[in-house]
C-alpha cells in the first residue's frame, strides 16, 4: 500500500525524535561517566599531592635539623636534634612509598632516607652512652646536611613542572619524562654522601634481600581490591581506587580508599600473595575512652582475622590518643621479635588506623629450634646480681642486620626502671643489655 505524504512526514518526524532522545541519553551517561572518571581522578591526584607536599615538608625539615646540628656542641639537645631528624626520615619513608618506584632515583632517594635515619639512630644510642660525636661523625653530619639540601632542591622543583597542567598523579605514578629528569640528579651520581658504618634494620643487605614472609602466586590489581575489602572490613568503603605500582623493596599495589564521612586511607599489598604490608588511615580522636587493655584485644583479634596468626602483644605504648602496639610471632611459646607488625588504634573508635608489616614480610618463617646448650639457671647466673623481680623466656632476636640469635630474655628492675638483658641460649653470651626509656608511657608485656 503507498504511504500518504502525510504518513511520511509522521515516520520522518518520528525518526527525527528518536535520534535526538538517543543522542540526549548517550550525553547524559557520557557525561555520567565522565564526571566519574573526574571525580577518581581528582582523589587520587589529591593523594598523591598530599604524599608529595608531605615529603618535601619532611626535607625542608631534615635539612633545617641537619643545619643547626653542625653547630650544636650540647649532647642532650644534639640527641633531641637527631631524633627529629630520624620520625622526618620515617615519615618521608611514607610519603615516597606512595610514589611510582620502578627507577634507580626512587630507589636511591629511598636508601638515602633509610640510611640517614638509622645514622641518626647510630649516633644517638653514642650520645646517650655519654660520648661526644667525634670530629668524622661531625664531617658526615656536614656532609649529610649538603646532600638532604639538594634533594629537597630537586623534590621542590616538581612543583614547576606540576603548573603547566600535568598532574601529581602523572607525574609521580607513572614514566613521565620530566619526573625522570629531575631524578637524573639522584641516578648519575653527582650527589655523593659519605659511607654510614651502624649495624640498622635498613642497610642495603636488608632492603636487597629476600622477602621470606611473601609467598603464594601473584594476584592481579583487581583481585587486590577484594584483599583491600577484607584487611578494611567494617570500615564503611565508598570507592577502593588502584593507585599505582611499587617495586621498591617488595613489589606491591598501593590502593587510595575513601571511607563514609569522606576519610581517607591508604593501603599496601605485596603482590605475590597479596599480604598486607601497610594501613595509613588518618583519623582526629576526640574523646579517648578505650583502656590500654582492649587496644591490645583489638590488635589480636585484627592480626587474627587478616591471616596474621599466633601474635603475641609485646609492646604497648599509649600517647592517650592513639595506643600503639607492637606484634610478634609467637611459635612453641618462643617470641620471635624479627616477625613484626606494628598496629595503631585510635583510642575513642577502637579502630586500627596504622599498620606496618615490613619486619614480618622480610623474617617470617616457621622455625626449627634445637634445645638450647645453656639451661635457663645459667643464663641468670650470667646477669648482673643487681637486678630484682627476674623474668625470662626464650626468644629470637635480630643480629648484625640480616641474621638472627636464638637467646634468652631476661627481665629485670633496678631502681625503679626496668632492663633487658638478652643471653645466648647456645654459648652464654651477653648479647644485648636495653632499658626501658618512659616507661611511664609504655609496658612490655611478658
Amino acid at each position: 500500500m503507498e504511504l500518504t505524504k502525510r504518513s511520511k512526514m509522521y515516520i520522518l518526524g518520528f525518526i527525527i525524535f528518536s535520534l535526538v532522545v538517543a543522542v540526549i541519553t548517550l550525553g547524559i551517561f557520557v557525561g555520567i561517566y565522565s564526571k566519574n572518571n573526574m571525580e577518581k581522578d581528582r582523589d587520587i591526584n589529591g593523594f598523591y599531592q598530599s604524599a608529595y607536599y608531605g615529603l618535601v615538608g619532611n626535607f625542608v625539615d631534615i635539612e633545617n635539623d641537619l643545619a643547626k646540628a653542625r653547630v650544636m656542641t650540647d649532647g642532650k639537645l644534639l640527641k633531641e636534634n637527631l631524633m627529629n631528624i630520624d620520625v622526618n626520615c620515617n615519615l618521608a619513608s611514607q610519603n615516597l612509598q606512595v610514589f611510582y618506584a620502578n627507577n634507580d632515583g626512587m630507589h636511591n632517594l629511598m636508601s638515602y632516607i633509610n640510611q640517614l635515619g638509622d645514622y641518626c639512630v647510630f649516633l644517638i644510642k653514642q650520645l646517650e652512652q655519654g660520648k661526644s660525636l667525634t670530629t668524622s661523625q661531625m664531617e658526615n653530619i656536614n656532609k649529610l646536611w649538603g646532600v638532604s639540601k639538594e634533594y629537597g632542591k630537586l623534590l621542590n622543583s616538581l612543583q614547576d613542572v606540576a603548573k603547566d597542567g600535568t598532574t601529581f598523579a602523572q607525574l609521580l605514578s607513572a614514566n613521565n619524562q620530566q619526573f625522570e629528569d629531575i631524578l637524573s640528579g639522584i641516578n648519575n651520581g653527582s650527589i655523593e654522601y659519605p659511607s654510614l658504618i651502624y649495624d640498622g634494620p635498613f642497610s642495603d643487605g636488608v632492603i636487597q634481600r629476600e622477602a621470606k614472609g611473601v609467598t603464594g602466586e601473584e594476584i592481579s590489581a583487581d583481585q587486590g581490591k577484594s584483599l583491600v575489602e577484607k584487611y578494611l572490613v567494617g570500615y564503611d568503603i565508598e570507592n577502593i581506587e588502584y593507585a599505582s605500582d611499587s617495586v621498591n623493596r617488595i613489589p606491591s599495589y598501593l590502593y587510595a580508599v575513601k571511607l563514609k564521612g569522606g576519610r581517607q586511607c591508604s593501603v599496601q599489598i605485596a603482590k605475590q600473595g597479596g599480604l598486607l604490608l601497610l594501613i595509613d588511615l588518618f583519623h582526629e580522636v576526640t574523646e579517648p575512652t578505650l583502656t590500654t587493655e582492649q587496644c591490645k584485644k583489638v590488635a589480636e583479634q585484627y592480626c587474627e582475622s587478616i591471616g596474621f596468626k599466633n601474635m603475641k602483644a609485646v609492646w604497648i605504648n599509649n600517647n592517650q590518643s592513639n595506643v600503639y602496639i607492637n606484634m610478634c610471632y609467637e611459635q612453641d611459646g618462643i617470641v620471635n621479635y624479627p616477625d613484626m607488625v606494628k598496629i595503631k588504634i585510635s583510642l575513642d573508635t577502637g579502630e586500627v588506623i596504622g599498620f606496618e608489616g615490613l619486619n614480618y614480610a622480610f623474617n617470617h618463617v616457621t622455625r626449627e629450634y634445637t634445645t638450647p646448650t645453656v639451661s635457663e639457671e645459667q643464663a641468670v647466673l650470667n646477669v648482673s646480681a643487681i637486678l630484682d623481680n627476674l623474668e625470662v623466656r626464650l626468644v629470637t632476636i635480630p643480629w648484625h642486620t640480616v641474621s638472627e640469635k636464638f637467646c634468652y630474655e631476661i627481665v629485670g628492675e633496678l631502681d625503679g626502671e626496668k632492663y633487658f638483658v638478652y643471653v645466648d641460649a647456645y654459648t652464654g653470651d651477653e648479647l644485648k643489655v636495653l632499658r626501658m626509656i618512659d616507661s611511664n608511657q609504655g609496658e612490655l608485656l611478658m
